[in-house]
Formats: structure tokens, C-alpha cells, sequence
């Protein structure tokens, strides 16, 4: 009995507690519900909502027209969109409302309409379908008699809609912002001005403009339907064997013709002179079919023909993206597009009576391309030399012209593959330029393939230029300055990006200085693909970044020999550190993946648990070159020490660090180890000889090290980080030593170079990247 009592007595206050969360429960209810009943809006609310999604759904669809470009015109682009809006509103009437009526959950027609025109404009709808039913309510006849909360809530919500609306309509008016842009003092004393004309400026010629083309089967081209020269057509059929039905024949509609019977058209600036004059030909990359690439490069035809070369503007428009696809094998046709054209000029080449009027040096001739255009003009340099197409033995290649010269403006790599394999190239001079703000080909892929052009002999060079601030589409005039079409180009970040007419610049600086160099002999021009320092007074003001390699050069130390962190390329060669905090080889990254080669990272921190630098901590890192190296490579006064460098974006660690050291400690970051984080890697370069004599110089006494160069490519940091990945990747200065500069103290006599040290003593702590290591 007394049990009994005891456990009744506990329940009691249990039940309790339960009841009174109940009642409160059923308190918030009837709240909840009473205040529901005071702002419920009326069947306005549905028919206003139903009126801003209309609406929201019609300018989408004209926005979508506006904006699709499919080249069957205007008209036919916005009669597309709506009629295809109208049939997935249609659909949506029907499907929708038959799901309403089996669940019995909201009003049919209604519904059914918000969410088709949700299907067509899925951004502006909510808002204005909000819009619409706020206005619907307002205007309703029972509004003034409402309470006041309903008023407070309706206007509120009217407010925030036309908010909404507004902001969707300033956001991708918004140009971005320069938040997270790299800053950087460069202390290294410039090199000697280069001692040559400014390659920007037009030439003594007169500049004739002629098109060659297909007559008559260009009917969307008028200035290639009826063109100065009559050329016939190229038959790529075998590429697109696998190019079938609807897409197939809907391009052959759009465009007259298939592709067996492909057009070889080109702008061609010439001077106007007898010659003989160098040729250039140039193909655009991929955009939309319907806005023509190729006339993009005037701004280059026309300064290039002044100077005396004649430059062709390939169009190959016609596989390029467009009407719901890419054509496939199109990477491959773009490269064998450029050498059928460089057989017309060929055969022109031969005939004193060119239709031109101009002698064609045909033994001076270089590639260019943009984007996939880049690649292609890679891949034509390949296809040149090979008796067959990779991919398929049947179609036979015959070509071997003297192609001296490649320019790569912001290239893509790896789109196409040679029999799956990466390409190389042999005995062509290379160039590549890039944009580091570029949100389209948004890693340095230039750079991969200038790691595969092979020299056999010493009369060639590759460089490339990494120009922050310049994106993709502004070396082109027709693409500007967003790398993506609407709707994703208002997402871009472009306030940071350099003046349109300054980013060519530096292009027709660049350009016409590689063909100057490599297409007429002028090698005083060299200098500035080796230091753009040389030429700073032309340049925008912005960071660049040079890399320059040519035939002569010795590599040292590439990385790639083996696993082995003590061996160098050299046979017989070794390698030591000491006190270094990072020493590890591995792939060079990209922004998103890496380059399949490897480097050396090196990170040093002179600093002791305390902050401060103990002088027992001498990071240092040191080749001993084989045996009579420097005896064989003839080295003297005149050679040239390389380093291809890169800062990254990574603390080095302490090197004597306390192991009941606390985590919280360890995170905290030591003022003066914060300050020399931004300060610019440097280092002290000794060169030793076999008799223990050593020769020392900064390295910075030659070039700085450029901080990583962050970027910001859209206005919403999490699209950066989601797409982008990182907001920097290591691009690589080369940095040149002559080695008279050592070779004046104690008469240092370079036929007995035995290391190469770099001696980590001028900044306190630092990372940085070593793609190689060679002498010239």
C-alpha cells in the first residue's frame, strides 16, 4: 500500500508537467491560428501571384531570346523561347492540376501556372510572383477594413519583393569588386631598357585588306560569299564519321553545307608592297557560331600587315558551339583546318602571279590561335610533320611546310589528345600569353604545353607572359570583357580587369615582337621575352610574369629523373640541404589539378619557438654538378644561370619546434613571422669551385619573386571557391644570372664550377617552387 502511494505521488507531477506543455501547445495553435484568420489574404493574393509570374516569365523568355544568338535572327530566337515557354506553362496547366486533384492540396490552375512560369524564369518568378500578389491584395476592396497587422505584413512583403526585383536587376549591372587583389613592392633593380623600336607602333607599309573564300556557299558570310579570291572547299567528313542525325542536319541547315564540303575562308591583311613578306595565319576558339570570331583580330592584322607581314584571320566559325551542341573530333578539324589553308597559300607561294600582288616568303611562317584556337594552331604544328592522322591511319597527312613559329593567346590543352597521348612539339619557336583574371580557360594551360616543345637544335626559344588582370575574351574584340555568355557572364567579377585597348597592347607588343624575332631575324627583341622589365615603359601598369627557355640551354635540375630527392637531371650529380623545414618533390599544381611534371618545394623558417631568428638555423640547398660539367658545356663569363621559380601561398613551419608545444599556441601567428609573409621570398645564390672558393649574389639583384597573384573571378566568394577552387595557382619567372656577375671576384674562373648553392639567409621564412634549374 505504501509502494502504491509512493509511486502515484511521483506520477502526479510528470502528468503535470506534461499537461501544462500541452496546453501551451494548444495556446501557440489558437495564436497561430487567430492570427492567420486576421491577415489570410483572399482568392486576390492567387490571381496577383498568377499575374507577376506571367509577367516574371515573359521578360525571362525575352531575356533568354535576347541572349540565345542561335544566327537564325532575332525574331526567330524570342518566337522560339516563347513558344516553347508556352508549351511548358501549357504542360504545366495540364500535369499539375491533375496532381492537385488526386493529392487536394492547393488550387489547381493556379499552381500549375506559378510553376510553369517558375520553369521558364526560375529566378525572377518568386519575387514577382510575390510582387504581383501583394499589389493584388492592396488593391483588393476589403484592404483598408483589414487589420493592421495584415497591412504591416503585405506592405512589408511588397517591399521586399520590389527589393528582390531591383537588386536582380542592379546585381548584374554590379562590375565586382577589387577586394583580395595581390599588392607587391618589387625591389630588384630593372635591367638595361631594351634597345629597339616599340613593336606596338605601326610600320612604314600601307595596309591592304582582301578575303579569299568559297563562292557562294557562304550565304551567312557575305564577305566570303562573293570574295576576292575563289577558293574550293575541305572535306572533313572522315573526322565526323561518328557526326549523325538531328544535330548533324540541323548545323547543315543553319550553315548551306556539311562537313564534307567545309569552307576555307580568311580576312587577310597585307602590306601594301612588292615583298617578300612573312605569313602569319590566326583562328579564333570556340564562342557562339552566330556572332563571327574572326574579324576579332583586326587590331593585330592591321598593325602586323603595317610591319610588314601579311596576316590571315581564319574562320572556322562554322564548328564552334551552337543550335544545342558542340560538333565532336571539332578540337582535331581546327588544327588540320589551318594547314588546308596554309596549302592555298602554298600553292599561291609558287605563282608569280599570286592573285595577292605580293611576294609570299612562304620559308617565314608562324601559327597563331585563340583559346581552342591556341590548341588547334599546336596541334596543326604536330599534324605537319606526320604522314597520318593520329586517331585514324586512313586519313593520310602530306604537308611538312616550314612552320617556324607558334603563339598560343590563352590556350586550352588536352581538349584534344593525339592518340590519347599529350602533345609534343619539336623545332618551333613557342609563345604563350595568358590572363591571370581569365574565368574561362582559368588555369595557365599555355604553360603545360610549353613544357612539351622540344629543342634538337639552338636556334629556337619558347616563352610565355602571365599578365594579371587580363581575362579571356578581351584579346578577341567580338568576345569583351565577360568570358562567359548571359546568364553567367553577370555572375563575373570584372571590376578588376585591365582597359580593353591596354590588354591589346600588350598583345600587339608581344606578338609582333616574337614574329619580329623569329619571322625576320630582329633578336634584339629577345630581351624582353626574358625580362619584361626591359620594356616596362610600354607595358600597362600591372604584375607580369616571364619565362623564357631557348635551344642552348642546359638543364641541371628538372625533378622528374626519379624519386630520388639527392639526384639532378646530370648523371653523376647530387643534391643536399640543410635546415630546411619543407624539402619535397612532387607535381606542380594548377588552379584545379596539376601539370603531371614535377618540381622541388622548399620552405625555410630561421625563426626559434620564440619568434626570434636563431643564428644556428642556415637553411641552405645545394647541387654538386658531375665531374668536368662546367668543362663541357664550355662554360664562361657569358653563360646565363636559370631558375624557373614560383612563390606559393604556404607558411613555412618552425624547424625546432617544441613537441608539448600547445595546439593553441601553435596557432597563434607571430608578429614578426606575419610580416614576413608578405615580404617577397629571397635568397643568397653562391656559386662554388672546386677549390672551395664561392662567389655570392642576391638573387633579387636579377628579379623578384611575385607573391601568388589572387584572383577573384566571380562577385560570390562560394561560386570561387565551389568552381575556382583556389584563388591562385604557381606560375613560374624565370629569373637569369649572367655569370659575369660572379665571375669579377678573384678572377672566378667558371670552367671550375662545381655547385650551385642557394643559401636561404635574406628573408627570415618563405616557400618556394623550383621547376628547374639549368645553365646557358
Amino acid at each position: 500500500m505504501n509502494s502504491n502511494s509512493k509511486t502515484d505521488q511521483e506520477s502526479k507531477p510528470k502528468l503535470s508537467k506534461y499537461f501544462r506543455i500541452l496546453n501551451l501547445w494548444r495556446t501557440a495553435l489558437a495564436w497561430v491560428s487567430r492570427f492567420w484568420a486576421d491577415i489570410r489574404p483572399g482568392v486576390e493574393f492567387r490571381r496577383g501571384a498568377c499575374w507577376g509570374c506571367v509577367v516574371a516569365a515573359f521578360a525571362g523568355a525575352i531575356l533568354a531570346g535576347w541572349h540565345m544568338n542561335t544566327g537564325f535572327g532575332l525574331w526567330v530566337d524570342l518566337l522560339f523561347v516563347l513558344v516553347v515557354g508556352a508549351l511548358v506553362i501549357l504542360l504545366s496547366l495540364a500535369v499539375v492540376p491533375l496532381l492537385l486533384t488526386i493529392f487536394r492540396k492547393l488550387p489547381r490552375l493556379a499552381t500549375g501556372l506559378i510553376i510553369g512560369c517558375g520553369v521558364i524564369s526560375p529566378v525572377l518568378f518568386i519575387p514577382a510572383g510575390l510582387l504581383g500578389a501583394t499589389i493584388a491584395i492592396i488593391q483588393a476592396p476589403g484592404f483598408n477594413r483589414a487589420k493592421a497587422k495584415k497591412k504591416i505584413i503585405t506592405i512589408g512583403l511588397l517591399i521586399l519583393s520590389l527589393a528582390a526585383l531591383i537588386g536582380q536587376v542592379v546585381f548584374p549591372a554590379y562590375e565586382g569588386s577589387l577586394e583580395g587583389q595581390t599588392e607587391a613592392v618589387l625591389t630588384s633593380p630593372p635591367p638595361n631598357p631594351l634597345n629597339a623600336p616599340n613593336p606596338s607602333e605601326p610600320g612604314d607599309y600601307g595596309v591592304r585588306v582582301i578575303y579569299y573564300g568559297t563562292e557562294g556557299g557562304n550565304p551567312r558570310r557575305p564577305e566570303y560569299n562573293n570574295p576576292t579570291i575563289s577558293t574550293p572547299t575541305a572535306d572533313a567528313s572522315r573526322f565526323f564519321k561518328d557526326f549523325k542525325g538531328w544535330r548533324r542536319k540541323l548545323r547543315e541547315k543553319y550553315w548551306g553545307y556539311g562537313m564534307d564540303e567545309l569552307p576555307l575562308n580568311a580576312t587577310v591583311w597585307l602590306p601594301d608592297g612588292p615583298g617578300p613578306f612573312p605569313l602569319a595565319l590566326i583562328v579564333h576558339g570556340n564562342h557562339g557560331m552566330a556572332e563571327f570570331s574572326d574579324p576579332g583580330y583586326q587590331y593585330l592584322g592591321e598593325l602586323l600587315a603595317s610591319r610588314g607581314f601579311i596576316l590571315a584571320s581564319v574562320d572556322e566559325n562554322f564548328i564552334n558551339s551552337g543550335l544545342f551542341h558542340d560538333p565532336p573530333k571539332q578540337q582535331a578539324v581546327r588544327g588540320w583546318l589551318l594547314l588546308e589553308h596554309l596549302k592555298l597559300w602554298h600553292g599561291w607561294s609558287q605563282d608569280e602571279n599570286n592573285p595577292f600582288g605580293v611576294e609570299i616568303d612562304f620559308e617565314q611562317i608562324a601559327l597563331m590561335g585563340h583559346s581552342r584556337g591556341g590548341e588547334a594552331a599546336a596541334t596543326a604544328a604536330l599534324f605537319n610533320k606526320l604522314s597520318h592522322y593520329p586517331d585514324d591511319a586512313k586519313i593520310r597527312f602530306d604537308y611538312n611546310f616550314p612552320i617556324r613559329s607558334v603563339v598560343a593567346i590563352a590556350p586550352a590543352d588536352g581538349q584534344y589528345k593525339p592518340a590519347g597521348q599529350w602533345r609534343v612539339i619539336e623545332d618551333v619557336n613557342y609563345f604563350t600569353i595568358q590572363g591571370a583574371n581569365d574565368a574561362d580557360v582559368f588555369f595557365f594551360a599555355g604553360s603545360y604545353q610549353w613544357d612539351r616543345v622540344r629543342f634538337t637544335g639552338s636556334d629556337w626559344f619558347k616563352s610565355e607572359l602571365y599578365i594579371y588582370r587580363a581575362n579571356h575574351g578581351q584579346f578577341n574584340t567580338v568576345w569583351g570583357r565577360r568570358d562567359f555568355s548571359y546568364p553567367l557572364g553577370w555572375l563575373l567579377n570584372v571590376k578588376p580587369l585591365l582597359d580593353p585597348e591596354d590588354q591589346r597592347l600588350i598583345a600587339k607588343i608581344y606578338i609582333t615582337a616574337f614574329l619580329e624575332a623569329t619571322l625576320q631575324d630582329r633578336r634584339e627583341y629577345i630581351p624582353l621575352f626574358r625580362d619584361y622589365r626591359t620594356i616596362k615603359d610600354w607595358l600597362p601598369e600591372t604584375f607580369y610574369v616571364n619565362r623564357y627557355e631557348d635551344g642552348e640551354y642546359k638543364l641541371v635540375a628538372g625533378f622528374d629523373e626519379d624519386p630520388n630527392l639527392i639526384t639532378c637531371s646530370l648523371p653523376g650529380g647530387k643534391i643536399e640541404s640543410t635546415d630546411l623545414s619543407i624539402w619535397r618533390e612532387g607535381r606542380i599544381p594548377f588552379r584545379r589539378g596539376n601539370r603531371e611534371h614535377n618540381g622541388v618545394f622548399l620552405g625555410w623558417n630561421r625563426l626559434n619557438e620564440e619568434g626570434e631568428e636563431d643564428p644556428e638555423i642556415r637553411p641552405a640547398y645545394s647541387i654538386t654538378l658531375p665531374d668536368n660539367a662546367a668543362t663541357d658545356w664550355n662554360l664562361t663569363a657569358e653563360s646565363v644561370l636559370t631558375f624557373s621559380i614560383a612563390a606559393l601561398d604556404e607558411e613555412a613551419p618552425l624547424l625546432k619546434e617544441k613537441e608539448e608545444k600547445k595546439e593553441s599556441e601553435k596557432n597563434q601567428k607571430d608578429e614578426a613571422a606575419e610580416e614576413e609573409k608578405a615580404e617577397a621570398p629571397d635568397f643568397t645564390v653562391e656559386l662554388e669551385l672546386y677549390d672551395g672558393t664561392v662567389a655570392a649574389r642576391p638573387l633579387s639583384d636579377f628579379g623578384n619573386i611575385l607573391p601568388p597573384l589572387e584572383v577573384r573571378f566571380t562577385k560570390l566568394a562560394f561560386l570561387d571557391s565551389e568552381f575556382y577552387q583556389k584563388d591562385s595557382e604557381p606560375v613560374f619567372q624565370t629569373i637569369s644570372i649572367p655569370l659575369s656577375a660572379f665571375s669579377g671576384e678573384n678572377g672566378f674562373d667558371m670552367g671550375h664550377l662545381n655547385a650551385i648553392r642557394l643559401q636561404f639567409n635574406l628573408t627570415r621564412a618563405g616557400v618556394i617552387l623550383l621547376s628547374e634549374i639549368g645553365i646557358e
